[in-house]
Protein backbone atom coordinates (compact mmCIF):
# COMPACT_ATOMS: atom_id res chain seq x y z
CA UNK A 1 0.00 0.00 0.00
CA UNK A 2 0.88 3.12 -0.31
CA UNK A 3 0.51 5.69 2.32
CA UNK A 4 2.64 8.02 1.00
CA UNK A 5 -0.21 9.68 -1.38
CA UNK A 6 -2.57 10.46 1.83
CA UNK A 7 0.10 12.81 2.79
CA UNK A 8 -0.98 16.61 2.05
CA UNK A 9 2.69 17.92 1.77
CA UNK A 10 5.07 17.31 -1.12
CA UNK A 11 7.55 15.61 1.31
CA UNK A 12 7.80 12.23 0.56
CA UNK A 13 9.65 10.95 3.64
CA UNK A 14 6.86 8.57 5.91
CA UNK A 15 7.67 8.98 9.91
CA UNK A 16 6.38 7.30 12.59
CA UNK A 17 6.45 8.98 15.90
CA UNK A 18 7.91 6.64 18.95
CA UNK A 19 7.85 8.46 21.58
CA UNK A 20 4.62 6.46 22.85
CA UNK A 21 6.39 3.44 22.26
CA UNK A 22 9.28 4.30 24.31
CA UNK A 23 7.01 5.63 26.80
CA UNK A 24 5.39 2.10 27.21
CA UNK A 25 8.60 0.49 27.12
CA UNK A 26 10.18 2.49 29.56
CA UNK A 27 6.97 1.62 31.73
CA UNK A 28 6.66 -1.83 31.35
CA UNK A 29 10.37 -2.07 32.29
CA UNK A 30 9.92 0.19 35.53
CA UNK A 31 6.90 -2.65 36.45
CA UNK A 32 9.18 -5.49 36.21
CA UNK A 33 12.23 -3.83 38.18
CA UNK A 34 9.42 -2.98 41.12
CA UNK A 35 8.54 -6.56 40.42
CA UNK A 36 11.22 -8.58 41.13
CA UNK A 37 12.46 -6.48 43.49
CA UNK A 38 9.17 -7.65 45.38
CA UNK A 39 9.93 -11.21 45.40
CA UNK A 40 10.05 -13.27 49.04
CA UNK A 41 12.76 -14.15 50.57
CA UNK A 42 11.63 -17.59 51.36
CA UNK A 43 12.90 -18.84 47.62
CA UNK A 44 16.24 -18.74 47.92
CA UNK A 45 17.67 -21.76 48.62
CA UNK A 46 19.93 -21.62 52.14
CA UNK A 47 20.94 -24.53 54.16
CA UNK A 48 20.97 -24.47 57.45
CA UNK A 49 23.88 -25.65 59.51
CA UNK A 50 23.72 -27.98 61.93
CA UNK A 51 24.08 -27.59 65.64
CA UNK A 52 24.42 -30.01 68.81
CA UNK A 53 21.79 -28.76 71.24
CA UNK A 54 18.48 -28.96 70.30
CA UNK A 55 15.91 -25.57 70.82
CA UNK A 56 14.67 -25.69 74.54
CA UNK A 57 10.56 -26.64 73.80
CA UNK A 58 8.82 -24.73 75.67
CA UNK A 59 5.17 -25.14 76.53
CA UNK A 60 3.09 -21.79 77.52
CA UNK A 61 1.85 -22.20 81.36
CA UNK A 62 -2.09 -22.44 81.43
CA UNK A 63 -4.22 -20.41 83.85
CA UNK A 64 -8.14 -20.80 83.71
CA UNK A 65 -10.79 -17.96 84.88
CA UNK A 66 -14.25 -18.96 85.09
CA UNK A 67 -17.70 -17.18 84.79
CA UNK A 68 -17.36 -16.38 88.65
CA UNK A 69 -13.72 -15.04 88.18
CA UNK A 70 -12.49 -17.60 90.09
CA UNK A 71 -8.52 -19.05 89.02
CA UNK A 72 -7.56 -22.60 88.34
CA UNK A 73 -4.32 -23.87 87.32
CA UNK A 74 -4.62 -27.77 86.30
CA UNK A 75 -8.11 -27.72 87.50
CA UNK A 76 -7.54 -27.02 91.21
CA UNK A 77 -8.67 -23.51 92.50
CA UNK A 78 -6.18 -21.14 93.53
CA UNK A 79 -5.76 -17.96 95.01
CA UNK A 80 -3.49 -15.04 93.85
CA UNK A 81 -0.58 -15.67 96.33
CA UNK A 82 -0.72 -19.49 95.13
CA UNK A 83 -0.52 -17.96 91.31
CA UNK A 84 2.64 -15.95 92.04
CA UNK A 85 4.00 -18.82 93.97
CA UNK A 86 3.07 -20.83 91.03
CA UNK A 87 4.71 -18.74 88.37
CA UNK A 88 8.11 -17.83 90.28
CA UNK A 89 8.33 -21.58 90.49
CA UNK A 90 7.74 -22.88 86.93
CA UNK A 91 10.32 -19.46 85.45
CA UNK A 92 8.21 -20.15 81.96
CA UNK A 93 8.04 -16.58 80.05
CA UNK A 94 4.63 -17.47 78.43
CA UNK A 95 0.99 -17.38 79.72
CA UNK A 96 -1.85 -18.69 77.92
CA UNK A 97 -5.17 -17.57 80.08
CA UNK A 98 -8.52 -19.70 79.06
CA UNK A 99 -10.50 -17.12 80.10
CA UNK A 100 -14.90 -17.81 79.91
CA UNK A 101 -16.54 -15.76 77.82
CA UNK A 102 -18.92 -14.76 80.67
CA UNK A 103 -15.82 -13.78 83.02
CA UNK A 104 -15.66 -9.24 84.08
CA UNK A 105 -12.83 -8.57 82.41
CA UNK A 106 -11.59 -6.78 85.63
CA UNK A 107 -10.66 -10.36 86.31
CA UNK A 108 -8.58 -11.36 83.77
CA UNK A 109 -6.55 -8.02 83.86
CA UNK A 110 -5.73 -9.02 87.61
CA UNK A 111 -4.74 -12.24 85.99
CA UNK A 112 -2.23 -10.52 83.60
CA UNK A 113 -0.84 -7.85 86.57
CA UNK A 114 -0.04 -10.68 88.55
CA UNK A 115 1.59 -12.61 85.88
CA UNK A 116 3.65 -9.45 84.96
CA UNK A 117 4.78 -8.98 88.17
CA UNK A 118 6.27 -12.48 88.56
CA UNK A 119 8.49 -12.46 84.97
CA UNK A 120 5.75 -13.56 82.25
CA UNK A 121 6.85 -11.60 79.19
CA UNK A 122 4.26 -12.99 76.79
CA UNK A 123 0.39 -13.50 77.72
CA UNK A 124 -1.88 -14.86 75.35
CA UNK A 125 -5.93 -15.11 75.60
CA UNK A 126 -6.93 -18.39 74.04
CA UNK A 127 -10.01 -18.12 71.99
CA UNK A 128 -12.51 -20.69 69.64
CA UNK A 129 -12.54 -20.34 66.10
CA UNK A 130 -15.87 -20.17 64.77
CA UNK A 131 -16.89 -22.00 62.08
Amino acid sequence: MDFKKYLSTNDKTFTIDMTALVDIAFIIILFLGIVASLAPVSVIDVELPKASLKAKETKPLKISVDKRGDYYINRRKVTDKEIAQYLKQKKEKQLVILADKDVKFERVVHLMDIAKMNGIEEINIATRSQR
